[in-house]
């Protein structure tokens, strides 16, 4: 990803704007507006996170006016490098420029801008989807000034309304003393949603995914794991908090603790796969033997040879074409039970079968409950 100011990029955007190309060198067009409070390293990040998301973005801070935005896309448009038409996303009452300027965007992501409660004509009579996102914790009045627009926004076109109660305005630029990295990812995907549909880029996450796995598990190549991910990726697999945050962690985690200690007997079946605009959600059934050391399921237990079979659920997220992190579930009573190391009793722990019944539903159900489940026999249903 490449920064420049504007004066260098060969075509102008205005003495206020910063220009951001994403790696790949072109991209559809992005106008990012921030208004006076906001810090300047603080929106150039976020100008930065766009540009690795796939898009070349202009930085226009200050206070421009409708036809600043409207020339400043217009450029921007131009551009030999921009290949799709615009996208805006403002940050607080700069929002209603770019509302006055909607025609020249594909869709508008607004971000804490109560004022458009003011002129709501503004958003009713906007041509593209319009997305609204408030941060509203410790104040009342902007989440009464966000319920207003609700009515105005035309929900078949995609408009979406989004008030967060748990962060507080200023809460998706980094750097502002209201930051939430939590509510902010939330607030990010929600936006991709929008500005994906209706300009790209578009990324096939399940190839990019394969691509990764595949040198996780049959090249065993660390190194081209590694170029699979973002520069600071990280991995959490979450029953025993194995993996690693970070370039260099991660490497070590991969190279040392992964993927020589992967069984050659593992399989692993795919029930069910969700994209999203930035993550993609793998339902999958697991099988390996416990025929090596495997530090990120069973650290400090020595093999003892057996099949495992394991639920596991993989919430992987993307940021452009890279894999940005990974989290890892699965149920480590369940692993531990099959290896025979935990005795479970008559606590309610299930073996293999419980991924046996994820592959098929019509398994015995509530094999833990008979008792109680014979007491509403012939009960009223």
């Amino acid at each position: 990803m490449n920064s420049n100011s504007d004066g260098d990029s060969g075509t102008p955007l205005g003495t206020r704007a910063n220009l951001f190309v994403p790696e790949s060198g072109s991209g559809p067009g992005l106008l990012l507006l921030a208004d006076g409070p906001v810090l300047a390293p603080a929106i150039q990040a976020r100008a930065q996170l766009f540009a690795q998301e796939g898009y070349v973005v202009a930085l226009l801070c200050g206070a421009p006016s409708a036809l600043d935005v409207r020339a400043a896309a217009a450029r921007l448009n131009d551009r030999a490098d921009t290949t799709g038409g615009q996208i805006c996303v403002a940050h607080s009452n700069i929002a209603g420029a770019a509302l006055d300027a909607a025609d020249a965007f594909l869709a508008i992501v607004a971000f804490d801008a109560p004022g458009l409660a003011d002129t709501p004509e503004t958003v009713a009579g906007a041509p593209c989807p319009v997305v609204l996102q408030f941060g509203t914790d410790t104040a009342p009045a902007t989440a009464d000034a966000a319920e207003a627009l609700r009515p105005y926004l035309n929900q078949a076109n995609g408009s979406r309304l989004y008030i967060w109660p748990d962060a507080a305005p200023g809460f998706s630029v980094p750097g502002h003393p209201a930051f939430d990295r939590r509510i902010d990812s939330l607030a990010h995907t929600r936006t991709l949603e929008v500005i994906r549909r209706v300009a790209g880029p578009y990324y096939d996450y399940e190839a990019l995914f394969a691509e990764h796995i595949r040198h996780e598990f049959e090249t065993r190549d660390v190194h081209a794991t590694m170029a699979t991910m973002i520069d600071d990726p990280y991995v959490n697999h979450v029953a025993t908090l194995a993996g690693g945050v970070g370039h260099d962690m991660l490497k070590r985690f991969y190279t040392y603790h992964f993927v020589d200690q992967n069984s050659r007997e593992r399989v692993s079946t795919t029930v069910s796969m969700t994209p999203g605009p930035d993550r993609l959600v793998l339902e999958l059934v697991v099988r390996f033997r416990h025929d090596a050391v495997l530090d990120r399921y069973f650290p400090g237990i020595a093999p003892t040879g057996k099949m495992v079979e394991l639920a596991t659920l993989l919430v992987v997220k993307f940021r452009g074409d890279k894999v940005c992190h990974e989290h890892i579930y699965w149920d480590q009573g369940s692993a531990l039970k099959q290896i025979g190391v935990l005795e479970t009793g008559d606590l309610p722990v299930a073996g293999p079968e419980a991924a046996r019944k994820v592959l098929d539903e019509h398994l015995p159900s509530n094999i833990f409950m008979q008792d109680a489940w014979a007491t509403s026999d012939g009960k009223p249903i």
